[in-house]
């Protein structure tokens, strides 16, 4: 796990989390909005639901929603970072590999596909488009990076590449009202 700074004493108001499909960005957002009571937004599913076409009314609705007062956001809409990244206390990039990601959509997938079969699911799920994993290295990642270098120094920024990292940053994360208890470990109590 890489991460340039400590956790701040405060808890986020603000989470970004970003990364490939199959990344587990959802998941780890809604365990983050859960930890710190904060409402999970998912880009991907307000964007299905938005449905306009009409050009920059998406913009405006991801402008309306990053300026909510607190959340948790999930989702990898690059053409909305400068949207999105100001807001944001926290930058987390969930960078796993592609094999772990595609194998977590086709999982996925084929277990919906089961359920759909077995009579318990909704409609049969489609198979994947895998391009979109495998071109993420190309097409989103250098935003990604770009962003980063632009905001490490603005906001705390995590990168985890690996389902451990993710296991252990959840594991490290202070409670909501644990924040700033690193800062007197340390110390004796007054005599």
């Amino acid at each position: 796990m890489e991460h340039p700074r400590r956790f701040q004493v405060e808890p986020p108001r603000r989470v970004l989390v970003v990364g490939n499909r199959g990344a587990g960005r959802a998941k780890l957002g809604k365990q983050l909005a859960e930890r710190f009571n904060l409402p999970f937004i998912q880009i991907e599913h307000e964007q299905q639901a938005f449905g306009s076409q009409e050009p920059g009314a998406w913009r405006a609705r991801v402008s309306e929603l990053a300026a909510g007062d607190s959340w948790v956001m999930s989702g990898t809409d690059s053409g909305t970072f400068d949207l999105r990244v100001p807001r944001a206390d926290w930058f987390i990039w969930v960078d796993l590999p592609i094999s772990s990601c595609a194998m977590t959509v086709i999982r996925s997938t084929l277990r919906g596909r089961a359920q759909a079969k077995a009579g318990t699911g909704s409609a049969l799920p489609r198979w994947p488009k895998l391009t979109d994993i495998l071109h993420f290295p190309t097409d989103v990642a250098p935003r990604i990076m770009g962003t980063i270098d632009r905001e490490r120094r603005n906001r705390t920024i995590f990168i985890l590449r690996s389902r451990g990292d993710v296991l252990n940053f959840l594991a490290r994360l202070p409670q909501a009202g644990g924040f700033g208890d690193h800062i007197n470990r340390d110390k004796k109590p007054p005599v």
